[in-house]
C-alpha cells in the first residue's frame, strides 16, 4: 500500500475544557505516528456533536452512542480506511462494525488482546466503581477472565485525571504495584483512554521501584491495531457483524 493511510480517532464525548489536555496528547501522537511511518499514517480525531461529557456509566453509553455511530458512518463516507472508538467501555463498537466496512477498533478489545499477547496475566486499572462492572462484562465477552489477575479502582472520574496528574500518576503506579506483588499481574493495562498523557509517568514510578512488565495505554493499542489492520486489507468480519437489515426506525 502506497497511498496513505487515513484513521480517525472518534472521542465519544462532548468537548470540555476538560478534554484539553487528552486532545493535545492525541494531537503530538499523531505527529508522532506520522514520523514513525514516514508519513504514510495520518490521524484525526474528533469528538461529539452531542451527548454527555463523560462516560462513566451505562447510561451516559446509552445517550451517546447514536452520536458515535453517526460519526463512524461520516468516517467511511469521508474515505477515512478505519475508525479508533477512543474509550475503554468501547461504546457502539459491534453496532458500529454492523453499520461499515471499515475496520472499527475498541480500546478495550484492542489493549487487553495486546495485554494477553505479552503476558499470561494482566491487571486494569479501572476508573470508579460505577464501571467495574461494565470493565468485567467486556472482559467475559472476550474471553478474558482466564487472564484478569486483578480489576483495581483507583476512584478518579474521567474528567479529573489531568488536574493534578503527579498525583494521578502516583495513584495509579501504587495500585500497579499492588497488581504486580499482591496479584501477580505480569502486565498492566490502563483502564480509561483519558490516562493517556499518563503513561510514561506511570512506567517511569514502576521502573523507578524495580518494576519492568508492559504497561498498556488502551489508545495506543487501538490506533496500532488500526494501522496493522488496514495495512493488511483486514476488517471485521461481515458474516458476524451483519448489516442491519432495512426496517421502519422512527428516530425522532
Amino acid at each position: 500500500m502506497t497511498e496513505k493511510v487515513r484513521i480517525l480517532v472518534i472521542l465519544p464525548i462532548v468537548y470540555t475544557e476538560g478534554l484539553k489536555g487528552a486532545l493535545e496528547d492525541r494531537k503530538k501522537l499523531a505527529e508522532e505516528i506520522n514520523r514513525q511511518t514516514g508519513g504514510l499514517v495520518k490521524l484525526d480525531a474528533v469528538s461529539l456533536d452531542k451527548g454527555t461529557a463523560s462516560i462513566e456509566d451505562a447510561y451516559d453509553e446509552a445517550i451517546n452512542t447514536p452520536y458515535i455511530l453517526e460519526k463512524v458512518k461520516k468516517a467511511e463516507e469521508e474515505g477515512y480506511n478505519a475508525v479508533v472508538i477512543d474509550c475503554f467501555g468501547d461504546p457502539g463498537l459491534d453496532a458500529a462494525r454492523e453499520l461499515v466496512n471499515i475496520p472499527v477498533v475498541g480500546a478495550n478489545e484492542a489493549s487487553c488482546h495486546l495485554a494477553a499477547q505479552l503476558a499470561p496475566r494482566f491487571s486494569i486499572m479501572n476508573i470508579l466503581p460505577e464501571t467495574e462492572h461494565l470493565v468485567r462484562g467486556l472482559a467475559t465477552k472476550y474471553g478474558f477472565l482466564q487472564h484478569l489477575a486483578s480489576m483495581i479502582t483507583v476512584n478518579i472520574p474521567v474528567l479529573a485525571l489531568e488536574e493534578d496528574p503527579e498525583k494521578t500518576v502516583a495513584t495509579i503506579a501504587q495500585a500497579a504495584e499492588k497488581a504486580v506483588k499482591e496479584d501477580r499481574a505480569y502486565a498492566i493495562v490502563l483502564g480509561c483512554t483519558g490516562m493517556s498523557s499518563l503513561i510514561e509517568g506511570v512506567k517511569s514510578q514502576l521502573e523507578a521501584k524495580g518494576i519492568k512488565i508492559p504497561v498498556i495505554e488502551p489508545l495506543r493499542a487501538a490506533i496500532y491495531t488500526a494501522i496493522a489492520w488496514s495495512l493488511m486489507g483486514a476488517s471485521h468480519s461481515k458474516e458476524a457483524y451483519r448489516p442491519p437489515r432495512p426496517k421502519l426506525r422512527k428516530l425522532s
